[in-house]
């Protein structure tokens, strides 16, 4: 029953639906990190088209909800400029220790789902910052999940996970 719906799934994505049924939306919401992250590298050429949602309104960039949210409840895409897009999904946390526990299961289930393809894997790691990246070649995006302290009172600890253009890291 699963690979028919990735099949379905898969083309529905790419055919560009931004409107979900209430069915279609709880058969997403059932999909696993494996098939999230299959469907994301897959739209990646494509500009994520299919798995743009709405539109949200910003001064500077072009940015959209995403379809699906690969770590937390509020993933999106935007355009960087005409040639890059990242879908980037961020969550701020009181504490350091739900961060850093967030951050460990993305990796997890990243290296599960990327183990069989030949990806590499890199961390970095400092007293206020942790980040993991997964790279292939130059032609496909990269995998980056970043725990770090901001500037907030409130919520003193992020952590994202971003798949996009390879950035460059200090």
């Amino acid at each position: 029953m699963k690979k028919s719906f990735s099949v379905v799934f898969t083309a529905m994505v790419l055919s560009g639906c931004t409107s979900l049924t209430t069915e279609q939306q709880a058969q997403i919401d059932s999909l696993t990190p494996c098939e999230k992250i299959s469907g994301l590298l897959s739209a990646y050429d494509n500009r994520f088209e299919g798995l743009k949602r709405a539109r949200v309104n910003t001064k500077y960039m072009e940015t959209w909800t995403a379809k699906y949210n690969l770590v937390g409840d509020e993933c999106q895409i935007t355009a960087l400029d005409k040639d890059t897009m990242t879908y980037r999904c961020h969550g701020e946390y009181i504490e350091q220790a739900k961060a850093v526990a967030l951050h460990q299961k993305a990796v997890d289930f990243t290296r599960q789902c990327l183990s069989a393809k030949n990806w590499y894997e890199q961390q970095k790691e400092s007293a206020d910052s942790l980040r993991t990246t997964f790279v292939l070649d130059e032609t496909k995006p990269v995998i980056s999940i970043h725990t770090g302290k901001t500037l907030s009172r409130s919520k003193p600890w992020s952590t994202s996970l971003e798949i996009g253009k390879p950035v460059a890291t200090k």
